[in-house]
């Protein structure tokens, strides 16, 4: 193949595949304005059925519950249809060639699950590779748009916590036998508190769905109060009140995980914030902790019984970690390998422990009712043995490595505070959160991981003047060879010259 008039022969053969390369320098395909708004109103309408999910199967519609539950499915689906249809941009080629190459790892025991059951096969599948699709639909949604028009979609995913919390607090103050204080299959949850207060679930399905949603809350608040310049002055009391909300929403479930992970998040974003010397930054989240533990003791003071349940279990404690939940936590990371090497090497098979397989599976119902796994090591070792450990936490590591890598190399000016939160959560979730059988989780941390790689592009690409032209990006800087000396660089550099 001849190559191009500006590249000569020499430096065709020069370039090897594994040669670092600026994503800035990268030709770029564009796609239609139509297909990004498509793509972006396909999310939107997947975030909205991801919040009030709960509240629509509540509802108890005669022949809904079940559409309702598979709705998300399908929406990421059509996401994944149109991604496939569209320009995948430059920057994010490794992510498409892990995310293809994870799925041909998967071929193994997707066919050792179809031994058992064809449809668990499918079910299962698409428990663990479906939803990756979400970090692709966020990138390419906004690599191209304003940075307005991105701050603007995480205003609007921030301002979400405004009529979730305002549910949860009508919730304790309903008696439980109300409609919304029931599960989604219409039966009590009385005996689901702690004391006297019900955990609950706002308008998710169940607790741990709301958990998640408060814990990507953290971040995308961060993100939403970051600059709030451009909002009218009457607008920003409306931000301003996710802080406060977000803090009770966290405690008002009862659930020591969401404030648990959320305390994680915050140690992580300071730690990364100063790991970069960022001074400015760490001293935003020094105070923005300092602000948040302010707005938890009045938040106390002024809703008690949201703080009742968390309360009660944690012995009266409203920060740290009780040792049974020290337990837990030790438990969910190691008590696995156990099993490790006496379950078999591709597992039972794919979706048993996920929500909904015993309906579709009776091989899934069968397992299902002699064993059962709630931590996530614990369910990946089960449904695909050793092989789905090694393969799944390697693509999971891989991704939180090269968020974490590229916030760290090059995420800096108004971007450096919200990304530092974002990999907070991409870090935290990713190493503890039940991705596998808790598609929601999964949602919130594929669209975590996505928003971090925007935060590192924004911050790097070119940018344009006032005429609307982008400018050229800095140059390439080559690597320079170790001991070699500045004679010997520049009679290879002439070496290279045509």
């Amino acid at each position: 193949m001849t190559p191009p008039p500006s590249t000569t022969i020499k430096e065709s053969f020069a370039r090897t595949p594994f040669q670092r390369v600026d994503p800035r320098t990268l030709p770029e395909p564009v796609n239609s304005p139509g297909a990004i708004k498509l793509l972006r109103a396909t999310l939107i309408t997947l975030i909205l059925v991801l919040v009030f999910e709960g509240l629509a199967r509540k509802l108890q519609i005669k022949g809904t519950n079940v559409v309702i539950f598979l709705l998300k499915d399908v929406i990421v689906a059509a996401l994944g249809i149109q991604i496939v249809r569209m320009h995948r941009p430059k920057m994010i080629d490794w992510f498409w060639t892990a995310y293809l190459v994870e799925i041909a790892l998967f071929l193994p025991v997707i066919i050792s699950t179809a031994w058992h059951d064809p449809v668990l096969a499918v079910f299962g599948a698409k428990e663990y590779l479906l939803y990756p699709i979400v970090a692709f639909a966020v990138f390419i949604s906004f690599a191209k748009a304003k940075t307005s028009e991105m701050i603007s979609f995480f205003r609007w995913l921030a301002l979400l916590v405004l009529p979730t919390a305002g549910i949860a607090i009508l919730q304790i103050r309903l008696p439980p036998d109300h409609w919304l204080n029931l599960s989604v299959e219409g039966t009590d949850l009385d005996g689901f508190s702690a004391g006297g207060q019900l955990r609950v679930s706002s308008t998710f399905s169940f607790v741990a769905q709301y958990c998640a949603f408060i814990n990507a809350e953290v971040f995308l608040v961060m993100a939403a109060l970051n600059n709030l310049r451009d909002v009218k002055w009457y607008l920003r009391g409306f931000y301003l009140l996710t802080v406060p909300l977000m803090i009770i929403s966290s405690y008002i479930t009862g659930s020591r995980g969401a404030v648990l992970v959320n305390c994680a998040i915050i140690a992580i974003a300071a730690a990364l914030s100063l790991m970069r010397f960022q001074v400015r930054s760490a001293l935003r989240v020094i105070l923005i902790i300092g602000g948040l533990l302010i707005t938890l003791v009045v938040a106390h003071q002024v809703l008690p019984d949201a703080f009742s349940a968390y309360s009660t279990r944690e012995e009266g404690h409203l920060l740290g970690a009780s040792t049974e939940i020290q337990q837990r936590i030790y438990g969910s990371l190691f008590d696995w390998m156990g099993d490790a090497f006496s379950t078999p090497f591709f597992g039972y098979g794919l979706g048993i422990m996920s929500n909904g397989s015993e309906l579709l599976s009776s091989y899934a119902y069968e397992q299902r009712a002699s064993a059962w796994t709630e931590t996530d090591f614990a369910t990946t070792l089960f449904e695909g043995g050793l092989y789905l450990v090694i393969i799944w936490y390697a693509f999971r590591y891989f991704v939180i490595y090269q968020v974490t890598r590229l916030y760290m190399r090059s995420v800096n000016g108004e971007f450096a505070l919200p990304g530092a939160f974002c990999v907070g959560f991409v870090i935290v979730i990713g190493l503890s959160g039940t991705l596998a059988i808790q598609p929601p989780i999964a949602i919130w941390w594929w669209l975590s991981v996505g928003s971090g790689l925007l935060f590192w592009w924004k911050s790097i690409e070119p940018k344009e003047d006032a005429d609307g032209n982008v400018g050229a990006p800095p140059p390439v800087q080559e690597k320079k060879i170790r001991g070699q000396s500045p004679y010997a660089a520049r009679l290879h550099a002439q070496s290279k010259t045509p």
